[in-house]
């Protein structure tokens, strides 16, 4: 009977990338997925353009996954984001930075082409593809079993990284889970993140498209402050997003109070410039000055309506009362969170196996030698640009390391 080196179950980034590095050392590898082909999670990277990684190095990282970004010192160490661009090149497919983002993406921009090239690689190495294959089981005596139908694969070392629950549709259903709690792994209830916000009583549904690119964004929980970022937001026909929205998403919770400032503007600089230029240019209208500091012009024209302001009001008209209104619309705009985005729309899950079992500097359980465990399984989730499918990759690197 065949005993693997490493039986990996779970393809998709850190799978795979765990799968090639470990053969590519001479160990004998089976990759074992539930789909019908391997990245299935890495085609809808990016909106379909699989957006891999971002600049910087491995430091610049590290803030990036909330309160976890220590645990994955090791792997974005051992793993940099240079050395998967240098990856990716020598193998044919050099990445591209987009300057004003600084996320790279392949240079044809098609996901398709990432996972057709690693599968090319993956039968070169001589890796074992069992696909098709939903893992229903795991034990362990003095080597580990893992069933699939009706197949037994054995291994003398385990790594799970079957992914989240986000984007269902990919495979990603939560079967690491439950594969970890078998071994008496616990698990933090997960939750879907980098996804949409929707709030009570919207009222921009008519301003779809509308983009501010340096909104600050709070959230508030029993009047105290949670989180808070400032980046892109994009108003749609019916929820908030944008990078700046999808980022805090995993901080939220429903009944939260999501607190906007569009342009992130001092609200007392905003004040004293409107009472300033009413002294000097008293006739000109409350709308042409809002325009003047590039709020867009549905946008100004949606502010005045819903707190009653003609749109030809002259500064020099304006009441107290509704200057206060417009500034409180503009950089404190408060909504209640009625829900997140659910799995079907989320690119990353919150939550998952616990970290406190998992040792750091290999990815082993600390309660089953031999298994391992990386990527979006774990209670690891990161910012949108690419960090997240970066920590997947380190992960996976660092558990073949190990192993070798």
């Amino acid at each position: 009977m065949m005993v693997y080196d490493l039986v990996v179950v779970g393809a998709g980034p850190a799978g795979i990338f765990s799968a090639i590095y470990a053969a590519e050392k001479g160990l004998k590898v089976a990759l074992v997925e539930k789909m019908k082909r391997l990245g299935n999670k890495i085609l809808v990277a990016g909106a379909g353009k699989c957006n891999l990684t971002h600049e910087g190095d491995y430091k610049d990282f590290l803030n990036r996954y909330g309160t976890h970004g220590k645990f994955l010192k090791p792997s974005l160490y051992n793993y940099q984001p240079q050395e998967l661009i240098n990856f990716f090149k020598e193998n044919g497919l050099p990445l591209v930075k987009i300057e004003e983002s600084g996320k790279y993406f392949p240079e044809t921009f098609k996901s398709i082409d990432v996972v057709n090239l690693l599968t090319v690689i993956c039968k070169n190495l001589k890796i074992d593809l069992y696909l098709n294959s939903p893992v229903d089981c795991i034990t362990k005596e003095t080597i580990f079993s893992i069933k699939s139908n009706d197949l037994i694969i054995s291994g003398k070392n385990v790594l799970i990284s079957t992914g989240g629950k986000s984007y269902p549709s990919v495979g990603t259903t939560g079967d690491g889970y439950n594969l970890a709690k078998k071994f008496g792994h616990s698990t933090i209830e997960p939750k879907p993140a980098l996804t949409p916000v929707y709030v009570k009583d919207y009222i921009f549904s008519d301003l779809s498209g509308i983009s501010f690119p340096k909104a600050k964004i709070t959230i508030l929980r029993d009047n105290k402050k949670i989180a808070e970022n400032i980046g892109p937001l994009l108003i749609t026909h019916d929820n908030f997003s944008g990078p700046g929205i999808l980022d805090c998403s995993r901080y939220m919770e429903k009944n939260d109070i999501l607190e906007i400032n569009f342009e992130n503007l001092d609200e007392k600089k905003l004040e004293s410039s409107i009472i300033e230029t009413a002294e000097e240019k008293g006739k000109r209208t409350i709308k042409k000055l809002l325009s003047e500091l590039n709020y867009p012009d549905r946008f100004i024209k949606k502010i005045l309506k819903i707190n009653e302001i003609p749109e030809d009001t002259k500064l020099a008209e304006l009441t107290k009362i509704q200057r206060n209104k417009i500034v409180s619309s503009l950089c404190k705009n408060k909504f209640s969170i009625s829900r997140m985005g659910d799995y079907n729309i989320a690119m990353v899950t919150t939550g998952g196996v616990s970290i406190d079992s998992i040792n750091p500097k290999t990815l082993e359980s600390k309660l089953v030698k031999g298994l391992y465990f990386a990527g979006e399984v774990l209670d690891i989730d990161g910012d949108t640009g690419g960090f997240n499918i970066q920590a997947a990759i380190s992960m996976g690197v660092l558990v073949s390391k190990n192993i070798i």
